[in-house]
């Protein structure tokens, strides 16, 4: 929740970059390089390695977003991003067998990847176009990695179906 009250379009978009500036940090600083580490499939491995690396630059982009609209960096914590990582290391804990673990990572980091998009996508209308073209460049990329987990997807799910 919040500390402060949102009585504007300026301050809704400060909440959710606040928000993203916490979820892209999480990542780039612990989530993904935990699933690099667990990950066994090595072109999985490699495409959240690189994904990894990329998103320290969806961080500096947000910290140059505030820095555009002349407001502090403030991280806000995303309770649904939390959560979401809490249930993915209770559930992976349980899956014993690698290339299912790898199916259920893969999975996650997609659903990550889909909630990055629509928070980018919903603050492209709000903000001045020189933060807008900040942004755009990360959820292309965003869109990218996500194109690319879905390909991981089926490729895991059909070596898996051949089983």
């Amino acid at each position: 929740m919040p500390a402060t009250t949102i009585s504007n379009t300026r301050d809704l978009v400060v909440q959710l970059l606040g928000e993203l500036l916490f979820v892209e940090r999480r990542l780039a600083d612990t989530v993904l390089s935990d699933l690099v580490r667990d990950v066994q499939d090595d072109e999985l491995r490699e495409l959240l390695r690189r994904h990894r690396d990329e998103t320290k630059g969806h961080v500096d982009r947000v910290e140059q977003a505030f820095r555009r609209l002349g407001v502090a960096s403030t991280s806000n914590l995303s309770r649904s991003f939390e959560s979401a990582v809490a249930e993915h290391s209770d559930v992976s804990a349980t899956i014993v067998e690698p290339r299912l673990a790898d199916i259920f990572h893969a999975q996650a980091a997609l659903k990550v990847e889909h909630w990055e998009m629509a928070a980018y996508r919903m603050l492209l209308p709000l903000v001045r176009r020189e933060v807008g073209e900040l942004l755009r460049l990360t959820f292309a990329e965003e869109g990218e990695a996500a194109k690319l987990l879905v390909r991981a997807l089926d490729r895991l799910g059909g070596a898996e179906r051949e089983r």
